[in-house]
């Protein structure tokens, strides 16, 4: 496939603070790593990866790289989160993916060497780890198992994407928002996430995102969650969902994993490959 060039956003041109060598004190880049993509890597690759790696912080809609853009590196996500879009023919963005951390993206376009294929912002405030494509270059050069680590995350993602195909061609709307939601709030792993946070985290997606997200109007999605609010089982506030009850919505989400543990299969997946998935969104 081809892909027409568009002109970088004048914001990829780093409306961000840049924070070479001096993150902020709470991030550790080993350990961010070692949740990520060089998880049971051993120290001497850890190490490397983290010496050549800078902290940006982004500030809520900055955004990160534009579609169409030149491939300049590779990011770990170390707070916040970041959304993919892609513009759609109305001019409005429609929403692919949310991912938090410590999730990673943009590899797929330092393989291929194409583009960008889609926007990437920042979600609140934002704070990412950033290898250089040359740096990325050099670790793959110096350490070619990492080759192996991301053959085994595209295939899992490439498994996953036929399973969501599938579910958007026969699970009702109600089942596919409530898998989207508790995945978003990590309360179940997913293709786009696996780590797992047993408490929770509100989604920070307006109902309209909701709705581009799951090729679905924005009064479809109001009229379910408007039935699970007054249930009790979520509840809505300005630009983010909180989820109150997350076994209840479980049980929607997942009515065939009665028979078995929640988010087993995608936890056998996660274990097979030995690191959380990530979602490379271009």
């Amino acid at each position: 496939m081809q892909y027409r060039y568009n002109a970088p956003h004048k914001t990829v041109n780093y409306l961000t603070i840049l924070m070479q060598n001096h993150g902020p004190d709470d991030i550790d880049k080993g350990a961010l790593l070692r949740r990520a993509w060089l998880s049971d890597f051993p120290d001497e690759i850890i190490q490397a990866a983290a010496a050549c790696a800078a902290l940006r912080v982004y500030h809520d809609g900055t955004m990160i790289h534009a579609r169409g853009a030149e491939a300049d590196g590779f990011y770990t996500i170390a707070d916040g989160a970041v959304r993919f879009t892609r513009a759609t023919a109305d001019g409005h963005a429609s929403i692919i993916a949310v991912l938090g951390a410590p999730n990673c993206f943009g590899e797929i376009s330092l393989f291929d060497g194409l583009p960008r294929s889609h926007d990437a912002h920042a979600a609140g405030q934002t704070v990412l780890l950033f290898h250089s494509r040359t740096d990325f270059k050099k670790l793959l050069a110096s350490y070619p198992q990492i080759y192996e680590r991301f053959l085994r995350v595209l295939s899992m993602r490439l498994r996953a994407t036929f399973d969501m195909v599938e579910e958007a061609a026969v699970a009702p709307l109600s089942q596919r928002l409530a898998r989207r939601l508790l995945e978003l709030a990590h309360i179940q792993p997913s293709a786009l996430n696996a780590d797992v946070d047993a408490h929770g985290r509100d989604v920070p997606l307006t109902q309209e995102d909701l709705g581009h997200l799951l090729g679905k109007s924005r009064q479809s999605i109001s009229k379910i969650l408007h039935g699970w609010e007054q249930k009790g089982l979520i509840q809505t506030k300005y630009g983010r969902i909180s989820i109150k009850q997350p076994q209840d919505l479980s049980a929607l989400a997942y009515p065939e994993q009665n028979r078995r543990p929640a988010g087993s299969s995608l936890r056998e997946r996660k274990d097979d490959m030995g690191t959380p998935s990530i979602k490379e969104a271009l």
